[in-house]
């Protein structure tokens, strides 16, 4: 049964991008935008990695949802419409469109994404001990090491099949963040 905040399916990454905006003002909380100061989208706008952490900063287990295809876009939205409960004690965080530009089919810039991934582990995650990652629309090689490798972190990578809806994305989203 699709979620009460599900709304239509957005045309387009703007609309998309907009819409996860509105959705973590709705869960009040602050959304980090990226932009791409090199390349733009072939509208000629610019072109933005966007994310949202919840949950205490010193928090020392996370879940990291890194949505990055326009399914797991809408879910994610809904996710954080729906207020999704973040267990005591624990971050999560979620990466809108790690690479943007696939979203208007454009070629990307796969080092720009991964030093953005890079970036956000280091603001939101800086003291995280257990991560979870759950990749939604990415592949196996698009997770770079985004921890230095004098840090200790166990870390956990699951690549998931894109839910078709908001109940499917809470699922996977609750089901990791009582795991870790």
């Amino acid at each position: 049964m699709p979620s009460k905040s599900e709304a239509p399916n957005p045309p387009d990454y703007r609309t998309a991008r907009k819409a996860f905006i509105a959705a973590c003002v709705q869960a009040r909380a602050d959304a980090i935008s990226r932009a791409h100061m090199g390349k733009s989208a072939p509208d000629g706008k610019p072109m933005f990695i966007d994310s949202v952490a919840l949950g205490p900063r010193e928090a020392k287990s996370a879940v990291l949802v890194i949505a990055n295809d326009m399914s797991a876009s809408i879910a994610v939205t809904a996710l954080l419409r729906d207020r999704v409960m973040v267990p005591e004690g624990m971050r999560l965080v979620v990466v809108h469109a790690l690479d943007p530009f696939a979203f208007v089919k454009a070629n990307g810039d796969r080092d720009w994404s991964h030093a953005m991934l890079k970036a956000i582990a280091t603001e939101d995650l800086s003291r995280v001990t257990a991560l979870t990652i759950l990749g939604f629309g990415i592949s196996k090689d698009e997770l770079p090491a985004i921890f230095p490798t004098g840090r200790k972190v166990r870390l956990t990578c699951k690549l998931a099949k894109t839910p078709t809806n908001a109940a499917e994305m809470r699922e996977s989203v609750s089901a990791e963040l009582a795991r870790a």
